[in-house]
This record gives C-alpha cells, structure tokens and sequence, in this order.
C-alpha cells in the first residue's frame, strides 16, 4: 500500500445472505403491523398552589405559593399501570420551590371519570431571595418523593379536565426537610385515543 493510499475492505458476496436481511426487514415490518393503535400519551397543565412551612427557612411563618403544573403520561404501559413524569414551579415574593418527579401511576377509568394514583421520586429545587453582595438568592436542590393521586372528568375523547392532582411531597433542601401537600387542577390532552 502506499502512501496516503486508503485502505480498502473487501467483503465477501455472501458475507450478507440475502436470507438474513429477507428476516430483518419481515420482523421489522411485522412489528410495526402489530402496532394496531397509537401509544396514548396525557398532556396536562394547570394551576399549582403550595402551603409551605418556611420558619426553618427564616421566615416568620407559613408560606402560599402559586404556580403552575404539568404532567406528562403514559397511563397504560401494561392494563392501568403507566408512568408520569411531573413538575411545577410554586411562587411567592422572596421564596420559589420546583419540584420535577417522574415514577409509576396506577390508574381506573369508569365512563367519564378517571382516578389515578402515584409514586414518584426526583429533585426539588427550593430558591430564597436575600438581599446580601453579591447574590440576591441562595438555592438548594435534594431529593425529593412525593405520593398523591387525583380524579379527571373527560369531556371529548381527547380532552378532560383535571378537577384535582394533589400530592404529599418530602424534600431536602438547606440540609432540613420539608413536607407540604401541593394541589393542581387543569386540563388534560389524551393522545391517542379512539
């Protein structure tokens, strides 16, 4: 070979056997012609509101927060049980608390009404505004779980409306622990639905 030359690969003529490929492409067309429906997918958003106990965050008391919510759902992986992923941004003046969980959320529908429950586990994310050089807040992000569940009215096929979604929360933040229930309402886009 010489220099600067590419070396090139020489491949067999039945290094790839046409019966080989004849069963990749049936198995893959096979797959998709078993796929009968559409994945359903929920898309849901809404109004979130947190009653936060912030004395061990220097406050002198209790704190409302209010914000929004969102949801992303496959509500039936296997028969009622299916995965969420969830998070929201709760506001007040000098205070912000996200919260983005996924986990797995066991559901029931019977004629227009639909119960859901969950467990999920992710971050928190807890924000104070303070008034010292050279920063205006401190963060703290930790662990978070929460377990909740909530009820869904379903007007269309493909639109419901969320009448609630609470849930207990724990988190970590600022080396303590705080539990508050955060409550959503809002509504809901079911994709994939007949």
């Amino acid at each position: 070979m010489k220099v600067g030359q590419v070396p090139v690969m020489h491949l067999r003529s039945h290094s790839l056997s046409p019966v080989l490929l004849i069963t990749f492409f049936l198995g893959l067309g096979s797959s998709f012609a078993s796929a009968q429906k559409l994945p359903e997918i929920d898309v849901y958003g809404g109004f979130s509101y947190i009653h936060l106990n912030t004395t061990s965050l220097g406050f002198s008391n209790y704190s409302n927060l209010d914000g929004w919510a969102a949801a992303i759902t496959a509500p039936h992986l296997y028969e009622e049980l299916g995965v969420t992923i969830k998070g929201s941004g709760d506001y007040a003046s000098k205070l912000t608390e996200y919260n983005f969980l996924i986990g797995p959320q066991l559901s029931y529908e019977k004629g227009r009404l639909r119960l859901f429950g969950d467990l999920l586990g992710g971050k928190a994310e807890t924000k104070v505004a303070i008034q010292q050089l050279p920063r205006n807040e401190i963060t703290s992000v930790g662990r978070a779980i929460a377990a909740g569940g909530g009820l869904e009215i379903i007007f269309k096929h493909h639109i419901a409306v969320r009448l609630v979604d609470a849930d207990y929360v724990y988190s970590k933040s600022f080396s303590g622990n705080q539990n508050y229930v955060r409550v959503s309402a809002g509504l809901v886009y079911r994709f994939g639905r007949k």
